[in-house]
């Protein structure tokens, strides 16, 4: 997962709500499956032996200084801290004579310390949606070092999504197709002194079906009378994610690399609304309402160190420059252990 890195910096969306007749109402967030989590030389992986088998576990943390409201209004004093983690199952097949990734994710996300001003700030963590990956990678040529992959994310809607809850990490049951292409280049065959570095450049959009029953509040902050307020459907608009990293690789999986990302769309639209006003047969239908967007500009900084010819440890550290809608990450870091299991040469 982008986890959205998968971050559910990469993983969660959030913005406020404003009800009509029934008064201002409490925020939602809800989360959004709108990115990868695809690091700088993860392309490159390509050229492995058909066969290979690989474990990775991410774990993640993030500090948000401040929620910004999908109108780009900052509101005061809000923060969260947000936890996540993901287990990436990868198998490396062969289709038509080339590369054929099969990979599994299962991710897990909450958040802590979350303030966001007049709502009750109850969180719903737990299991966010798990997605199943297809990589088929057109060029896989380590000798010109040279690889272009297409990667198809399939977010399934099986994530724990509670609509009584303000602050969501996972989708309110939607399906998410995320395709994605990933070109990785060697500059020393084009610049002999810049032998060891590599450009990447990952890019990817996020295609969205409704959610369901997204809003379900019972006495929302700040409505004038008690009651429900309800919303029956989520829509997405599609969001898009862009990634380019300057890599230095002195040796094999020794690795540092300075990247830039700029995602935007992923409008979120509630509709279907009405507030029920307690013990009064009074239904006061409420306006579609935008809670979310996906625009943000975000530096990286990645770093991965091999432990043996088979383990690697890698870490990720970014900063949100800008942002609106959701939370800000005033610093985030994620650091991803990798097992690689590579197939037995048979000697005859």
């Amino acid at each position: 997962m982008q986890l959205k890195r998968w971050t559910t910096g990469a993983l969660i969306v959030t913005s406020l709500l404003f009800g009509s007749l029934a008064g201002p109402h409490a925020a939602a967030i809800a989360g959004s499956d709108n990115r990868s989590f695809t690091y700088a030389g993860d392309y490159s992986a390509g050229s492995f032996p058909i066969g290979t088998f690989i474990a990775l576990q991410y774990l993640g943390y993030s500090r948000s200084n401040a929620f910004i409201n999908s109108s780009g209004r900052e509101l005061p004093n809000s923060h969260a801290n947000i936890f996540y983690e993901f287990t990436r199952l990868t198998y490396f097949a062969q289709l038509w004579g080339h590369p054929l990734v099969v990979e599994a994710v299962v991710p897990f996300a909450t958040l802590t310390d979350v303030n966001i001003p007049g709502t009750n700030n109850f969180v719903a963590g737990g299991l966010a949606d798990p997605l199943f990956l297809l990589t088929y990678f057109f060029v896989a040529d380590a000798n010109i070092q040279r690889w272009l992959g297409f990667t198809s994310h399939f977010y399934l809607p099986l994530g724990r999504y509670d609509s009584r809850k303000v602050v969501n990490v996972s989708t309110a049951d939607q399906f998410t197709y995320l395709p994605q292409v990933g070109y990785t280049e060697g500059l020393g065959k084009f610049v002999p002194a810049m032998k060891g570095f590599f450009l990447d450049l990952i890019a990817s959009a996020s295609l969205h079906t409704d959610g369901n029953d997204p809003i379900n509040f019972l006495n929302p902050e700040g409505a004038r009378f008690r009651g429900v307020l309800t919303y029956d459907t989520l829509s997405q608009k599609t969001s898009y994610d862009v990634k380019a990293f300057l890599r230095y690789e002195p040796k094999t999986f020794l690795f540092a690399a300075l990247g830039i990302e700029k995602s935007w769309g992923g409008e979120q639209t509630v509709s279907n609304g009405r507030f029920t006003v307690a013990g009064r047969p009074i239904v006061i239908p409420q306006p579609d309402l935008s809670i979310s967007k996906e625009n943000f500009l975000r530096g990286h900084f990645q770093f991965q160190i091999p432990l043996g010819h088979d383990f690697l440890v890698a870490a990720d550290v970014f900063h949100d420059f800008d942002r609106v809608g959701g939370f800000r990450n005033d610093i985030g870091v994620e650091m991803r252990l990798t097992k690689l299991f590579f197939p037995r040469t048979i000697n005859r």
